[in-house]
């Protein structure tokens, strides 16, 4: 009697010991895919290949850094980066630094960016930006639901710092 409750408690161990390191590659393989995502999304070049990053629903909220800066829904989104890649153009997003965090069902991206182009005048631009992401997982494909970007300010001015190493 005495062995088999060994036997099951040492099963039971087992299992857990198991069960932990499924979930831990689990949200590692979740991590490698965001992180993945963030530099596609990045590299987009129209609004609909970026929209492909976003959950087509009404949950979708964008906070952006140009006012006005609230856009709930797909059809808001859209016509957000639409704005975008009408008014810049020969665009670069480059990720100077990427924290995912995840369970395998949310996740949380934070970067900070740095975007070079021109704008609709062929003006150079050159802005350093924070950007969070909130992914969620629907129907097998990560979605983001949520994005808030931001500028640090100069506290000094209340001025946007467009040039912040942050």
């Amino acid at each position: 009697m005495r062995k088999s409750g060994l036997v099951i408690a040492t099963l039971a161990s087992a299992a857990i010991l198991a069960f932990s390191f499924s979930a831990r590659a689990f949200a590692a393989d979740a991590k490698a895919e965001i992180t993945e995502l963030e530099h596609k999304c990045a590299a987009a070049t129209t609004p609909d290949e970026l929209m492909n990053c976003y959950a087509s629903s009404d949950d979708v909220v964008v906070y952006d850094i140009e006012t006005p800066g609230d856009f709930e829904g797909s059809k808001a989104v859209h016509g957000d980066f639409q704005y975008f890649f009408d008014n810049f153009g020969n665009t670069k997003i480059e990720i100077k630094s990427l924290h995912v965090v995840t369970d395998g069902k949310m996740a949380l991206a934070n970067s900070v960016q740095r975007m070079s182009g021109t704008d609709k005048a062929g003006k150079p631009v050159d802005m350093t930006f924070r950007v969070t992401d909130v992914w969620r997982k629907e129907n097998g494909k990560w979605k983001i639901i949520h994005t808030h970007a931001s500028f640090p300010t100069d506290m000094a001015t209340g001025k946007a710092d467009m040039q912040s190493k942050s």
